[in-house]
């Protein structure tokens, strides 16, 4: 079983209150909000009247919010759309309802292959609360330093392990940038360590169908200018090094493909980064 090997016991202590205290958002907000009722169209109204209306209102909205307490309810993306996000400053992660079928989740679906899809990306969202963003917040939201000293010099020396991993890997006729991209390495990272463990606790796991179905979730079809656009500007890697990178940082990938050092996808263990 794998231990976190460099936080001090008060340090720790601050972590599993801020994880303890996150909020849940998962399928579909609970009631709809008053917003949503102002968006009405006047059918008369040209395209371009209509979009300045709705833009009109949303600025208002949005204007609004500054004399009201937060809204810790609000949720950041719809139900419909197919996505997962952590919000630093309120400590919650919500899962559209979109999100919650194949290859993400399936009833028809193993656990091994929901562990490797949903869970792992669940996983992902829960380690953004410790990233080299989430690290800077409390438990409430707000920007607080809650580390030691010596335990976050530790975390950026494995932060900067991880940005040096990707650092310049050559992709569609340019590189990756490992600082672009780090923070969310990092969530991969802690999403694909945290499920590999709950898949140990299995009575009969499955890590090839788990591998797989983490590699599956991550299959698109895109134009070369396309994936020459992310890579310059999307802050998540590449989904073909999402696929492949973060398994070789751990055992049980070379365990279960047999991977060896005469392999081109092998990392030496000492090379290897588990940071959560």
């Amino acid at each position: 079983m794998r231990k976190n090997g460099f936080l001090a016991e008060s340090t720790k202590e601050q972590a599993i209150k801020k994880l303890s205290t996150i909020e849940i958002k998962m399928g579909y907000p609970d009631e709809i909000k008053p917003f949503w009722f102002k968006l009405v169209f006047d059918e008369d109204a040209s395209y371009f009247e209509e979009m300045q209306t709705l833009f009109a209102i949303r600025i208002q909205d949005q204007l609004d919010k500054a004399l009201k307490p937060v809204d810790r309810t609000r949720w950041q993306m719809p139900g419909h759309m197919v996505n997962a996000g952590y919000d630093p400053s309120s400590n919650d992660i919500t899962f559209p309802a979109a999100i919650l079928q194949k290859p993400f989740y399936s009833l028809q679906q193993s656990v091994s292959e929901n562990l490797g899809g949903i869970g792992a990306v669940i996983g992902h969202e829960i380690s953004h609360a410790f990233d080299n963003n989430g690290a800077n917040f409390d438990e409430n939201g707000n920007l607080k330093n809650w580390w030691t000293e010596e335990d976050f010099t530790a975390f950026q020396e494995l932060t900067k392990g991880m940005i040096e991993q990707f650092d310049g890997i050559e992709f569609h006729g340019g590189k990756i940038n490992g600082e672009l991209t780090i923070s969310e390495n990092i969530a991969d990272n802690g999403g694909v360590g945290v499920t590999l463990e709950i898949m140990h606790t299995l009575p009969e796991p499955d890590f090839r169908a788990y591998f797989i179905n983490w590699a599956r979730v991550w299959c698109r079809k895109a134009k070369e200018e396309y994936l020459q656009l992310l890579l310059s500007s999307d802050v998540h890697s590449p989904g073909e090094l999402r696929a492949n990178m973060q398994p070789r940082n751990f055992p049980e990938w070379y365990e279960t493909f047999g991977v060896t050092e005469h392999d081109g996808m092998y990392i030496a263990p000492e090379k290897r980064i588990s940071i959560w």
